[in-house]
């Protein structure tokens, strides 16, 4: 299906005959359509999303602080499902990497592996069989690039993967280890209150003893959840 019969897509023409449209609505709508046909030509035709692509970045001035960051990893996602590579993309993915280790704990959107038989099927159909030498020299020249580029985009998949994986495992353990405790703090007034131990009162032995007895097996029970231990 053509971008352009997708529902939710509208021409100029007809935001122009669609009346109490304002200038902010337009522009959304443009934005949107600019999404609909960048997902469209991933699946269909990964030469003018790679073009798409390159214009987007050029016209931030990328790697200057102005460019959309949700926006470079909702196009590095679309190129890692759809196995394309590119060096715009390449850099899309160092980005990315910088990102991780300047913000611990985000969880980047594009952390998917990327499609390794996409990508050769897109190779695939880029380079007939029939081509005169000079042209199939080129192309298999680019196809080359090509897949030194996605070695690399493949690679950096991998290190967003990973590091989303440990920023998600920091998480799960932090929130564990404030509910365990929690739990416990609560058990241990319970036990005070219980016992008749007055606010200010150190807690008996007792007490205590039941304290790191719960906290040991807090902690077994974290590492077995969280870590798989």
């Amino acid at each position: 299906m053509a971008y352009y019969k997708n529902e939710h897509y509208r021409s100029e023409a007809e935001m122009k005959r669609e009346e109490g449209m304002s200038d902010a609505d337009k522009a959304a709508q443009r934005e949107l359509n600019w999404d609909i046909r960048l997902e469209h030509y991933a699946v269909k035709n990964p030469g003018q999303f790679v073009k798409m692509t390159d214009e987007w970045a050029k016209s931030f001035g990328f790697p200057s602080p102005g460019v959309p960051t949700m926006k470079l990893l909702y196009i590095l996602k679309l190129a890692r499902q759809n196995g394309i590579a590119s060096n715009t993309i390449i850099q899309f993915a160092g980005a990315e990497e910088r990102l991780l280790k300047e913000r611990p704990g985000f969880v980047s959107p594009a952390a998917v592996p990327f499609n390794d038989a996409k990508y050769d099927a897109n190779c695939r159909a880029a380079v007939p069989g029939m081509m005169p030498a000079s042209s199939t020299a080129r192309a298999a020249a680019r196809v080359k690039r090509e897949k030194k580029a996605a070695a690399v985009l493949a690679r950096a998949a991998g290190k967003v993967a990973a590091a989303d994986k440990r920023a998600a495992t920091e998480a799960a353990w932090t929130e564990g280890l404030r509910k365990g405790r929690a739990a416990i703090e609560k058990k241990v007034a319970a036990a005070r209150k219980a016992m008749g131990v007055r606010k200010n009162e150190a807690s008996p032995s007792g007490i205590l003893a039941m304290k790191a007895k719960c906290e040991v097996a807090m902690m077994m029970a974290l590492r077995k959840e969280v870590l798989g231990e």
